[in-house]
């Protein structure tokens, strides 16, 4: 059967049209076609009846049939973001290992599906376990919208989930135990000869019976805070396991801790730790080498005697190593002679020696200012005495590393002058986007080495990403075992966001996760309710966030998602 519309002339001239309900059938050998029913006019009466005709009608079928004034939208959800880290979390394995390492959820507690909500909420919208509380009902998933996740009417109750999840997420061994899983997952990636480690402290708020939190060296954050330090091993830009040190242990002291570790989790022979020549000693580097492994180290440019002589080379001996687009050098070489079988690069970057310069004049303004206006006190009478006057003139230049760029003199009488260190300023400008590489490793080409170091700003990248972006810091647990929870967490939604970075990057779009994360959440979950019907459209990608969506393997997105455990299809009656 189908739909026809029939024209028929009246004797006035005019032309009335019909829409009429035909079958085929044969007769004699011949098809022929009969009327079944005729649906009335097509004017804007009949039209009317005709639709009044099909509403009554919708209950004799399985299709949705609706008019618009019946749909009523109630929430759009996000589900880009937490569509495309899934898809990773699935990809890499992890649900898969926490599942199996951890065993049977706790009770209370919201199982792997609770791991990944805090995972997710580091990674999207970081916050503490009370903030899911709110960000919860702005996302979907379909594990997230059973009776496990609804939402109690105190927030507490609904932290207190996550709390269990945590403990039962670090349970004994499991941290350990899911760390090997991910590192086997990145031996299969990337060949694991040369590992990355890093150091950063972790600022605590409270640390109520947390023996680690200790007052130590600060590098990033407040003056008189607890903390504890976090070292993070990665393979080619990939988080693969942490470990928690005291918060005033010397970081110096955990680089042979670490590779010790290392090399039993990932089961090798030999590694090449590649690091900054903060967390090394001369005593660490021998270990290493007697231990028959390597390193790749940054050597200190100032007040060192083995890099004073090699800074000085003229950069016109450099040999060029990379270079841009457009043909412009990015990257020069240069490597020393041995000194007691240890190879010297020196590496010169034209744009970083650019912005030293730049940065150092900006800062020499500024403490130029300062003297002068100390100057002017002097000779206004405001400053007299001559302790009063070097006590200032010491306060100034102890920013920024003042006293590198001037000199000053303050005589019995008071008198007061001050000028620019001009031997200094020549050192400074002739370590301006310099920096030595010092390395056991005879077999690497010279860019390797420059390149195998380089490769370390992806774990200081990683650092900054987790104070910045997924905000690690300031931590409020003060049990060891939720600390470690949390820390463990925040590095889980690193992994996911270098892998999306690492994702993109192959597929040449030149985007951070940051930004593509961004991006992902303008994908929504609509939720549009007819009677008791409740149908979920998922917004259509532009075609800038198809290709996004194609670089992390989701190559088509649903218009209406199939939820049909959580949706309640009563028919109209």
């Amino acid at each position: 059967m189908y739909p026809k519309l029939v024209r028929i002339k009246k004797g006035d001239g005019r032309e009335i049209v019909y829409l009429r309900l035909i079958e085929k059938h044969y007769q004699d050998g011949k098809q022929k076609e009969r009327i079944i029913a005729n649906l009335g006019r097509q004017d804007v009466e009949g039209r009317k009846a005709l639709g009044n005709l099909l509403k009554r009608l919708r209950r004799f079928t399985d299709e949705v049939l609706v008019t618009p004034e019946e749909i009523e939208s109630r929430n759009a959800k996000d589900y880009g973001c937490v569509l495309v880290t899934q898809k990773l979390w699935q990809e890499i394995g992890l649900g898969k290992w926490i599942r199996e390492v951890c065993g049977k959820p706790l009770q209370g507690s919201l199982g792997e599906p609770g791991v990944l909500a805090m995972v997710l909420n580091r990674l999207i919208l970081p916050g503490s376990k009370l903030s899911l509380y709110d960000w919860m009902p702005t996302v979907y998933l379909p594990n997230w919208q059973t009776k496990k996740f609804k939402l109690p009417d105190e927030p507490e109750v609904f932290a207190e989930r996550f709390y269990r999840t945590m403990d039962w997420l670090i349970k004994g061994k499991n941290k350990e135990r899911i760390e090997s899983e991910i590192i086997a997952w990145a031996i299969k990636l990337f060949p694991i000869d040369i590992i990355f480690y890093d150091i950063t402290n972790i600022q605590f708020e409270g640390w109520k019976e947390l023996k680690q939190a200790r007052y130590g060296y600060i590098r990033l954050g407040k003056k008189n805070h607890k903390q504890i330090l976090l070292g993070v091993v990665m393979v080619d830009g990939l988080p693969v396991t942490c470990h928690i040190f005291r918060g005033n242990r010397a970081e110096k002291t955990t680089l042979l801790w670490v590779k010790n570790k290392v090399k039993k989790q990932f089961n090798v022979g030999r590694v090449v730790f590649v690091c900054d020549r903060g967390l090394v000693s001369e005593e660490s580097l021998t270990e290493i080498e007697v231990k028959g492994d390597g390193y790749i180290v940054a050597l200190k440019r100032r007040r060192v005697k083995e890099t004073e002589f090699i800074l000085q080379q003229d950069i016109a001996s450099f040999t060029p190593i990379q270079t841009g687009e457009k043909g412009e050098v990015l990257l020069y070489a240069w490597e020393a002679p041995e000194d007691e079988g240890k190879r010297r690069v020196v590496a010169y970057n034209p744009t970083r020696a650019k912005e030293e310069k730049e940065k150092r004049e900006d800062i020499i303004r500024e403490l130029e200012e300062g003297l002068q206006g100390l100057k002017a006190r002097v000779e206004a009478g405001k400053v007299k005495k001559t302790q009063a006057i070097v006590t200032a003139c010491e306060r100034i230049l102890s920013h920024k590393h003042g006293k590198r760029y001037f000199t000053y003199e303050v005589s019995k009488d008071g008198h007061f002058q001050f000028g620019l260190h001009e031997k200094n300023l020549a050192l400074e400008e002739n370590l301006d986007g310099k920096f030595v590489i010092k390395t056991t490793e005879h077999n690497f080409p010279m860019d390797k080495v420059i390149f195998k170091y380089k490769d370390l700003m992806d774990v200081e990248d990683s650092f900054r990403d987790l104070k910045d972006f997924i905000r690690v810091a300031p931590v409020f647990h003060w049990r060891y075992r939720r600390v470690k929870a949390h820390i463990f967490i925040c590095v889980l939604a690193l992994l996911l966001e270098r892998y999306l970075e690492q994702k993109l990057k192959k597929q040449r779009i030149h985007l951070s996760a940051r930004k593509a994360l961004k991006k992902f959440g303008d994908i929504k979950v609509v939720e549009n309710q007819v009677g008791n019907l409740i149908l979920k459209y998922v917004t259509p990608p532009s075609q800038e966030l198809g290709k996004l969506l194609s670089a992390c393997g989701i190559f088509k997105l649903p218009k209406i998602l199939d939820d049909v455990q959580h949706v309640n299809k009563i028919r109209h009656k």
